[in-house]
């Protein structure tokens, strides 16, 4: 496995999650498994079969950024966004209203306060933030914090929207590096604990600590953690579904979306997650050949991946 295929698989992972969990965006757990037992496979949603949402077109006009840029220019990635922007795909109230005013050629810097006067604290930011925990994988937690910041401060100005973008980053940065079979949960979340900036994702990771000790059951620590649209919610049940899982990729992205809420938020950063850990090849050929293929579809996410890798390397 190469730094390539870690990068190919982070985008590949996005998309894939995202379209796993799009059918079942918002369901209860309780709904998902009398409904179908569990989801395992692509299913037809608005947004067509094999069609990814929002998550992953805001991620693929990140990573095309970076790529045209060699680094995180703040007017340059919301300039992109509001290009690669198609309203159908689902994106939320505030987020439309954001798009809109980007496109007209708003201040990327005021924009994340349009809609919330102390910016958003949802997953926004951290569902598209993994090509910046790519390109900052070598880098000090200084300097990665600054280029999430201009990621996604056009959007998610709020701390605790910062901090789940800026954990979902260094998440990914920690991974691309990880050997997996000398990879140590604890010594992962410590690491993130040290780059926190807010009081509540503090106490989640403290939480998810306590389930890695004491072995709290998967369903406890969910119903606990929460998996809604909050930030310190969905990226932190993303962690717990990485580190109980993180041996069988598949499976991983599987539970994270059948664990109901944001569904596809969720499924998607843990698909990131899975392929800075694991590369491409876990990716089952049921799910890869189903991803749509059109003007921004699997070939260009591939072609983006490779790109993104040599920008960094280069």
């Amino acid at each position: 496995m190469t730094i390539e295929d870690r990068f190919v698989g982070t985008l590949l992972g996005t998309a894939v999650g995202d379209i796993l969990g799009a059918g079942i965006e918002g369901w209860h757990r309780d709904d998902i498994h009398s409904n179908f037992g569990e989801v395992r496979d692509f299913m037809s949603t608005d947004h067509g079969y094999g069609c990814y949402t929002d998550d992953t077109e805001m991620t693929l006009a990140l990573a095309q950024s970076i790529v045209k840029c060699r680094e995180v220019e703040g007017q340059h990635c919301a300039q992109t966004y509001a290009r690669f922007y198609n309203p159908w795909r689902g994106y939320g109230t505030g987020s439309r209203v954001v798009l809109e005013e980007l496109k007209k050629g708003a201040d990327y810097r005021k924009t994340g306060f349009l809609v919330f006067p102390e910016g958003s604290f949802g997953n926004g930011g951290a569902m598209r933030i993994a090509p910046v925990g790519l390109f900052g994988f070598h880098q000090s937690n200084e300097q990665l914090k600054k280029a999430v910041y201009e990621a996604v401060v056009c959007s998610h100005a709020n701390p605790e929207g910062f901090d789940g973008a800026m954990i979902q980053a260094k998440a990914i940065a920690l991974l691309v590096n990880e050997n997996l079979n000398k990879w140590n949960p604890m010594s992962f979340l410590a690491k993130l604990f040290a780059v926190t900036s807010t009081n509540i994702m503090r106490r989640q990771l403290r939480y998810l600590k306590e389930v890695v000790q004491k072995g709290i059951s998967e369903d406890e620590a969910v119903i606990t953690i929460g998996n809604g649209i909050r930030a310190s919610e969905a990226v932190v049940c993303t962690l717990l579904a990485t580190i109980k899982y993180h041996k069988d990729p598949e499976n991983a992205v599987i539970q994270a979306v059948n664990w109901g809420g944001d569904c596809d938020t969720i499924g998607a950063m843990t698909g990131a997650q899975m392929g800075a850990l694991h590369g491409r090849e876990w990716i089952p050929q049921r799910w890869l050949d189903n991803i749509e293929n059109e003007i921004h579809g699997r070939d260009f996410i591939i072609r983006l991946g490779k790109q993104l890798c040599r920008a960094v390397i280069n």
